[in-house]
């Protein structure tokens, strides 16, 4: 004998109540035929009455019973056809919705939980580039700059004809997180050299280089081990390819041109000006128009000449993002802090539309703006009294590049 395994799905229950609905209305159909073949038995007359009534003559008309018998059955098969087609609308409306129901609801689960894994992913990895960055405590919120830099760097270049087809909604989100897994081969560098205050010997810099292919082995490691690894490719790009040149001088490969993956010509910028506008153990922090001035000079032979050109008509964002940050200004890091884990805490959630980053630096500027004017100028003097103790700043390019 045929047993159910287990309870009865949903599907199941509006096939059993369809054949059942189904099946009473042929019942109910037979039976109302059932009644009009009774009713028209009883009022047929008998064959004697048909006698006398066609010896009267044609006067009279008599209908034959077939023809009565015909349109009964007739008439029963439309009323048998009627109801069954209705019922059988009204509960496959019914299942129609409530599998729409369903598959609605599979769709938003799904979709939460790849908002969970996505937040997760963005979490471990900030988490991972936190630590490397832990190991030069000079730095104070380097990869919250980065990552806003160089979104806001692949925003600007959207209106570019030559980037407009490229840089994707996508691509602004995926660069702000990835771009903090820049410098993670860091953690295979000595702190002897990583911290040393002052300039590097041909020696310590080739060790200091191996930072890029230590950084990209860490994540082709990781890519073996995800499911998923293409998420990972643009933060591979990035940890490589940051420090190499367009003019083919930089490393590790010497890429030269648009070889160079766009996500690391973007990130380069990005970095480059970080490391000029922060205070580090070997240099000093130098003024915004100063670092500007040093990526034009660069434009064509470190730099994509076309980023450096939307670099150079948004670059005072650069200087608002530095300035609420604490580059430059070691004591507004303090009194950011928490606008800094609030940008932290964004990429972790996704949060990285145009529209929130303006609602963010909103926030930030209506809380700390008097604040931080107050304390710029009491900073600047200081700060140019420490520059002029240090040697010429032509002297540091060299150092500042593979900072």
């Amino acid at each position: 004998m045929f047993r159910m395994q287990g309870p009865m799905t949903q599907r199941t229950k509006t096939v059993l109540a369809l054949a059942l609905t189904q099946a009473a209305c042929l019942a109910a159909g037979l039976w109302i035929q059932h009644q009009f073949l009774a009713a028209v038995a009883t009022s047929t007359p008998l064959v004697g009455e048909e006698s006398e009534a066609g010896a009267a003559g044609p006067a009279g008309k008599t209908t034959a019973p077939g023809d009565s018998r015909l349109a009964i059955h007739l008439l029963a098969f439309l009323w048998i056809m009627g109801l069954q087609g209705g019922a059988a609308w009204l509960v496959l409306s019914r299942m129609q919705v409530e599998q729409e129901r369903l598959t609605n609801a599979s769709q938003e689960q799904s979709l939460l939980r790849a908002r969970e894994v996505v937040r997760t992913r963005d979490a471990v990895i900030f988490g991972l580039a936190k630590l490397a960055e832990s190991r030069d405590p000079d730095t104070g919120h380097h990869l919250e700059r980065i990552a806003l830099y160089s979104t806001r760097l692949a925003m600007a270049m959207r209106r570019h004809p030559k980037f407009r087809s490229v840089i994707t909604q996508s691509f602004i989100h995926s660069i702000g997180i990835s771009s903090a897994l820049h410098d993670i081969g860091k953690v295979g560098v000595e702190d002897s050299i990583l911290l040393k205050p002052g300039r590097l010997t041909p020696d310590e810099r080739e060790k200091i280089q191996e930072h890029t292919r230590y950084g990209g082995d860490c994540i082709r490691l990781i890519q073996k081990r995800v499911d998923d690894p293409t998420f990972l490719e643009m933060a591979l790009e990035i940890a490589m390819h940051h420090h190499e040149k367009w003019d083919g001088t930089g490393y590790p490969h010497g890429l030269h041109g648009e070889n160079i993956p766009l996500a690391a010509r973007v990130v380069a910028i990005a970095d480059v000006y970080d490391a000029l506008s922060v205070r580090r153990v070997y240099k000093p922090a130098y003024p915004h128009e100063e670092c500007v001035d040093r990526i034009r000079r660069d434009a064509g032979s470190h730099f994509d000449p076309d980023i450096v050109e939307v670099f150079l008509s948004i670059h005072t964002k650069f200087r608002d993002i530095a300035r609420r940050l604490g580059a430059g200004a070691e004591v507004e890091e303090n009194a950011l802090d928490g606008a800094a884990n609030g940008i932290e805490r964004s990429y972790a959630e996704m949060k990285m539309t145009e529209e929130q980053q303006q609602l963010l630096e909103a926030t930030v500027r209506e809380s700390s703006a008097a604040k931080s004017e107050r304390q710029l100028s009491a900073v600047r003097p200081a700060a140019a009294a420490d520059a002029a103790r240090f040697r010429p700043a032509s002297q540091q390019a060299g150092n500042t590049s593979d900072a």
